[in-house]
């Protein structure tokens, strides 16, 4: 069988629910951008079966193994979305296609990198509950994410600010103490009026928390507790895209894993506090 046969098998198989490899088959389909970058352990997790049962889905597709399987996906992947892109770069269905495919990888390994960090990640939702206020700086496009979050700490009933304008920033920055919280949103954590607030907040002893690509950057070195995200955008990008689903799925993981710590109280403050639409 080709590539293509593969593939087009394990659709058929995935459109039949009474298959016994058809969860597999449909987790696959699913996710065809990011399975290249599974491990076979993580295969197994994910469809909630066991590395054997993955192995025999191999076998019954004919194949030598997990990476022969992994072989015939990125040539799919390859086929279907790289060679359209060279082959004419200003197709606008090639562009919508990459931006799909990037994003969604994106976010996957941004999750696989949040589960690594679930350290910082208790750090940072123990010090929102315990601050007396936060404050969330960000510039930019990225001020959209900051907002985001904002809102939803705001509807729990924490005393939350985001900011976007040094002046502002600076005058909450010098009112900040160590009982305080402040959070940094920064993709490249080179951006030079965030550097100088988190100094302010440094000198306050006020707990640093940082949201950017990677540690290794000025306000991450600063911050007492740093989250990295996942993206294949250079830090002298002129767009923001994947970068931007990143940071937003990142904070989103922080106030989900933030409810988890008493669901039954902030179900309840959420139930209070729904806007009635009519």
């Amino acid at each position: 069988m080709t590539e293509n046969d593969i593939i087009r098998k394990i659709k058929e198989i995935s459109l039949n629910s009474d298959h016994r490899f058809s969860f597999i088959a449909k987790y696959i389909i699913q996710n065809l951008a990011i399975i290249p970058d599974i491990t076979i352990t993580e295969m197994a997790e994910y469809t909630y079966t066991s590395v054997a049962t993955i192995n025999r889905f191999t076998k019954y597709l004919d194949l030598d193994g997990y990476k022969e399987l992994i072989h015939v996906i990125k040539y799919f992947n390859y086929n279907l979305t790289g060679e359209e892109f060279l082959l004419n770069e200003q197709n606008n269905n090639s562009f919508m296609i990459k931006g799909y495919h990037n994003t969604v990888k994106t976010l996957h390994d941004t999750f696989r990198l949040v589960i690594k960090q679930k350290e910082s990640f208790d750090e940072i939702i123990t010090l929102i509950k315990k601050s007396r206020k936060i404050v969330v700086f960000a510039v930019g496009g990225t001020y959209n994410v900051a907002k985001d979050f904002q809102e939803k700490l705001l509807r729990l009933g924490f005393n939350i600010f985001a900011v976007n304008d040094f002046h502002s920033g600076y005058f909450l920055a010098k009112q900040l103490s160590p009982d305080d919280l402040a959070i940094f949103i920064s993709y490249s954590g080179e951006t030079l009026d965030l550097i100088k607030l988190a100094k302010i907040c440094q000198d306050n002893r006020t707990p640093v928390a940082v949201i950017c690509k990677n540690a290794n950057n000025s306000l991450a070195a600063i911050a007492n507790n740093a989250i990295t995200i996942s993206s294949n955008e250079s830090i002298e990008r002129l767009i923001s895209t994947t970068s931007r689903f990143a940071l937003l799925f990142a904070l989103d993981m922080l106030y989900s894993s933030l409810l988890t710590t008493d669901m039954e109280q902030y179900h309840h403050i959420l139930e209070n506090t729904i806007i009635n639409k009519f």
